[in-house]
């Protein structure tokens, strides 16, 4: 073998050694790169997993106190109906006894009614609802439109 040609193979095994650290250390590189990213997406679902559980118990809590207002909202109007069921209740049996002139009875009965519902039964007493033009006077004038009432909820019913 001449110089030139040792030379020329002792340059090529050069390039290729030199040639192969450059390869290798970029595998190196990327491997790196992948310990890194793999590393970041550990930490990520960790900290996504933390973040859900967190949450679910906010959740949880909100939901027990919607839950509870629920509860609250249909208690008031239970009892709203109640207060609303007393005061029909009432007046009637007020309406009934002023109607048949039991003056004392209506009177008793007035006295029953609810601070809440005295105003409104006030002004519905300042319009002169029992004048002498009134459709609550005579008995049979009232239970006549009762009758009315309830025959037209029947046609009503039975349309259905």
């Amino acid at each position: 073998m001449t110089q030139s040609a040792v030379g020329r193979v002792v340059e090529r095994l050069k390039e290729e050694n030199e040639g192969g650290r450059t390869h290798h250390s970029h595998l190196e590189t990327i491997e790196i790169i992948e310990a890194v990213v793999l590393a970041l997406v550990a930490v990520a679902t960790a900290w996504s997993g933390y973040q859900a559980t967190r949450w679910d118990g906010r959740r949880v809590a909100l939901y027990g106190e919607a839950n509870r207002f629920r509860v609250e909202a249909e208690m008031l109007a239970t009892l709203a109906g109640q207060d609303r069921i007393y005061d029909n209740e009432g007046f009637d049996a007020w309406l009934a006894a002023t109607l048949d002139g039991k003056k004392e009875l209506a009177q008793f009965y007035e006295r029953r009614f609810r601070p809440e519902y005295r105003p409104a039964f006030a002004a519905w007493l300042a319009t002169d609802p029992l004048g002498a033009k009134s459709h609550f006077r005579g008995q049979s004038l009232c239970r006549n439109t009762i009758a009315q009432n309830k025959s037209g909820l029947r046609r009503l019913a039975s349309r259905r």
